[in-house]
């Protein structure tokens, strides 16, 4: 009898989630706000009848919110589907505008498009340059990022070339957590605009080469006003901020050549031609909201939770755990703990952890068929660092309880 009952309290025991990473929980409070757009106020936003109207106005809205938080022109913003397609537009939609606009100049001198990245963006950068290279349309510079997960801002800028149409650098990366120097970044470009770049004639006056992030870890913990940074473009994705799934967008600095990657009724200044999903896009607005009104405060509680967590980790002497990413504060998400535990089987562990009630991930969501993170073997230490990685990210509904009861399973698992 009391078998069963320690077995049925172990059910019941309240789960950890330390996986924010991933996928954050809906904020009640975007639900709220998104609910009536369902089933009471569902016009599509492009009738012209009160129902659309009243859409409208809220899509209209909601764009003004987003602006605001970038410190953006409503005009800017572009409604996606999320990270992903934001991303995808970002770079289909630049790079062919750009080789096109200013083809005959590349053509005169034999060149490529050329782009600039980093080896450790997310797989939806990263596997749209790939695709590019193999269909031999660009040529691609993967500038290696430093043992700290950091990428100097010098050698991006040495990286240029003089048909370098595109620069994208994320700005905190989603599996290790480190913030990479966007706005030096974006301080280094200026000049290289004014005076380097050849794809430039005094008819089309555009800035190159575009400078693009990846935002979609930043908005809870990290500014994100777009001037300030220096970026034309900025993806960010609703769910990583407590927002619903399926939603995110993209901002497009005024003047920044773009084309269309989704063709019909010119919905989203012609570059997104689909009925917007005004639900989703009314709760992507307050979750980033509410994010940058509570960002202070959060991410110094988060911090302090994620730092308890760690030195109880670094406490047992008997775990040989290993960081990924420097851990200086400016330089890591606060709420982000990469470790990698050489000998581990981190993927059978962490679903020892999902069994007691923990829930971890070993590497990127978007990585499944993987067997270890191309992030953490860019740091070095090889397959035998990057396969034993495990990634813990904290959120807005963890405790000091929750870090104390999911290290202590931890290493319980750890020393069995």
């Amino acid at each position: 009898m009391s078998t069963v009952k320690r077995q049925k309290s172990k059910v019941a025991r309240k789960r950890v989630y330390l996986d924010h990473a991933a996928t954050t929980p809906l904020d009640p409070r975007v639900e709220k706000v998104m609910e009536p757009f369902f089933t009471k106020t569902f016009g599509n936003p492009s009738s012209i009848h009160a129902e659309g109207v009243t859409a409208k106005k809220a899509l209209d809205s909601a764009r003004t919110s987003v602006a605001r938080a970038l410190e953006a022109h409503a005009d800017e913003i572009v409604f996606t589907s999320g990270g992903t397609e934001s991303n995808n537009m970002a770079i289909f939609g630049s790079i062919p505008t750009l080789a096109n606009t200013h083809g005959r100049e590349c053509l005169l001198k034999d060149m490529k498009p050329h782009v600039v990245t980093t080896n450790i963006e997310h797989a939806s950068v990263l596997e749209p340059f790939r695709m590019l290279e193999w269909q031999k349309k660009i040529e691609v510079t993967y500038v290696p990022v430093e043992s700290s997960g950091i990428v100097k801002p010098e050698k991006i800028i040495t990286a240029i070339r003089p048909n370098t149409v595109l620069v994208s650098v994320m700005y905190a990366n989603n599996e290790i957590g480190t913030i990479q120097p966007i706005r030096k970044i974006g301080q280094l470009l200026l000049p290289i605009r004014n005076s380097r770049f050849i794809l430039h004639n005094s008819s089309n006056e555009k800035r190159y080469p575009v400078f693009h992030s990846d935002g979609c870890q930043a908005p809870l913990y990290l500014n994100c006003l777009v001037n300030a940074l220096g970026v034309d473009l900025l993806s960010l994705d609703a769910h990583k901020l407590y927002g619903p799934k399926g939603v995110g967008a993209l901002y497009v600095r005024r003047g920044t050549p773009i084309a269309p990657t989704l063709h019909g009724g010119g919905q989203e200044r012609g570059l997104r031609s689909t009925t917007e999903n005004v639900p989703a896009i009314v709760g992507f607005a307050e979750a980033l909201r509410i994010g940058v009104a509570e960002r202070t405060k959060e991410s110094v509680r988060i911090a302090k939770l994620r730092d308890h967590f760690y030195s109880i980790i670094r406490a047992n002497n008997g775990i040989e755990a290993v960081v990924n990413g420097s851990m200086q504060k400016g330089e890591r998400l606060p709420n982000n703990l990469n470790i990698s535990l050489p000998g581990v089987d981190t993927e059978f562990l962490t679903l020892q952890l999902d069994a007691r009630g923990i829930a971890v991930s070993t590497k990127s969501s978007c990585l499944k068929d993987e067997k270890s993170s191309y992030v953490v073997e860019a740091l070095g230490g090889g397959k035998a660092r990057s396969s034993s990685s495990l990634r813990f990210t904290l959120g807005r509904g963890t405790t000091k309880k929750d870090v104390e009861i999911a290290s202590k399973i931890l290493l319980e698992s750890l020393n069995t």
